[in-house]
């Protein structure tokens, strides 16, 4: 009881003095924030499985590349994303004279770069054996340019994959058997 006195008399004590303090003006600045941002769409995204592939091409006989040109089966590399938006696309192509155009697909290109063979650009050099090389080739079949970004891809909406083909092609060197290897990097452009 004592406390609550204590407090009443208080709050009484303060409600006297406010009358003193109301003459004095209140000092106080102004100013402004600008605030801004940009809010985007955000573009596909590597899974990091796809980001580095071991990728076993199997034992190659001399029968199965014994012309030069001739081409083991095909071996599929899919890489893998996620979180692609459903966006409008307009490309220009490195073909040509052609575009790509979309109203809500999201749009791709990409880019892969390895040593090619001296004699057969088109073909990715291997270490090791001799006489052959590896074609890269897209998911309409059609050989990847080394060194170049490709014509851009549209994705289907809810697409969360993109394949290529590696198939080892007879060159016209000597051919040496032995164990061989590559390296392909590779750069996914989203448009």
């Amino acid at each position: 009881m004592k406390r609550m006195t204590q407090l009443i008399a208080t709050g009484i004590v303060f409600s006297l003095m406010m009358p003193a303090f109301a003459d004095e003006p209140i000092l106080a600045d102004s100013g402004e924030l600008y605030v801004h941002g940009v809010l985007r769409e955000n573009t596909c995204r590597l899974e990091m499985d796809s980001a580095w592939q071991d990728i076993d091409l199997g034992d190659t006989t001399r029968a199965d590349v014994n012309l030069v040109g001739k081409m083991t089966k095909p071996i599929t590399v899919t890489l893998y994303l996620r979180d692609c938006p459903e966006i409008p696309t307009r490309s220009a192509n490195i073909t040509a004279l052609t575009h790509t155009r979309s109203t809500q697909q999201p749009a791709y290109q990409a880019r892969f770069v390895a040593v090619t063979d001296t004699m057969r650009p088109e073909l990715i050099k291997v270490t090791g054996a001799s006489g052959i090389g590896l074609r890269l080739k897209d998911s309409h079949g059609k050989t990847v340019k080394i060194d170049q970004p490709g014509d851009t891809v549209l994705l289907n909406p809810g697409q969360d994959s993109v394949s290529y083909t590696l198939q080892v092609e007879r060159t016209n060197t000597p051919l040496i058997p032995g164990p061989y290897h590559a390296l392909i990097q590779f750069s996914m452009m989203y448009q």
